[in-house]
């Protein structure tokens, strides 16, 4: 996958996940090179934001897709498929897109916010996975809006799955919903069964392990906040 480098810093998008370090700095414009899993889950949703952004933009201000493409200079066969998310943009086209239509990079980047969201956990894309051993998938990803995440993580019996959020002045409120989990640790081993939680700071050394005959469900809240111990 080829990457674009943009123009824009995005000081409202922190370092939270791993593979986000250049969020503010990268926007996919091609498929050659190979990528993450997590990278192309970052992508996939910059690719929806911009085709939803862009049509709902275009049909407030009353422009079909004839007056956006004399406004802007895209031609009109792409920002169709821009809108409907069978193209991905490069960079000089958004910025004349932005350009053309006079809103800010943000608002074609970052999700529209919706007063109420339900979310299918089976229908979200995987965050991290390894086949038969674990899946993890992001039920509320980072979001500049916000200050946590939460995750879902299935672990299958006998089987671990390593720490995926290490950021500084984080905290992980683990949930075990189903089985017992054997979380390790720096300064030890806990085993927390169903209906338990624990938290604990997740810049330590952790990994979840799943000693048991049944199938490990977590839900992990990651909170940026400041540690106190």
């Amino acid at each position: 996958m080829s990457i674009g480098i943009l123009n824009y810093c995005y000081e409202d998008v922190a370092s939270k996940h791993p593979f986000a370090d250049c969020f503010g700095a990268f926007l996919y414009v091609g498929a050659t090179a190979p990528q993450t899993a997590e990278m192309g889950m970052l992508m996939s949703q910059l690719d929806k934001n911009i085709a939803a952004n862009l049509k709902r933009i275009r049909k407030s201000k009353n422009m079909s897709l004839d007056m956006l493409a004399e406004r802007t200079g895209v031609s009109k066969s792409m920002l169709g498929q821009i809108e409907r998310g069978e193209s991905n943009p490069t960079v000089a086209t958004i910025e004349k897109i932005v350009e053309g239509i006079k809103v800010p990079f943000e608002d074609l980047i970052y999700q529209k916010k919706e007063p109420i969201v339900i979310i299918d956990n089976e229908k979200l894309p995987m965050y991290k996975a390894q086949e038969g051993a674990y899946q993890v998938r992001a039920i509320f990803p980072y979001d500049r809006h916000r200050n946590f995440e939460v995750y879902e993580a299935k672990i299958e019996p006998g089987e671990d799955c390593e720490r995926f959020v290490s950021n500084e002045g984080s905290c992980e409120y683990i949930m075990v919903l189903q089985g017992t989990l054997t979380l390790e640790t720096e300064s030890g081993t806990y085993e927390v069964s169903a209906n338990h939680a624990i938290k604990m700071d997740s810049l330590r050394r952790h990994s979840y392990h799943n000693r048991g005959m049944q199938r490990l469900i977590l839900n992990i809240f990651v909170s940026y906040e400041a540690l106190t111990y």
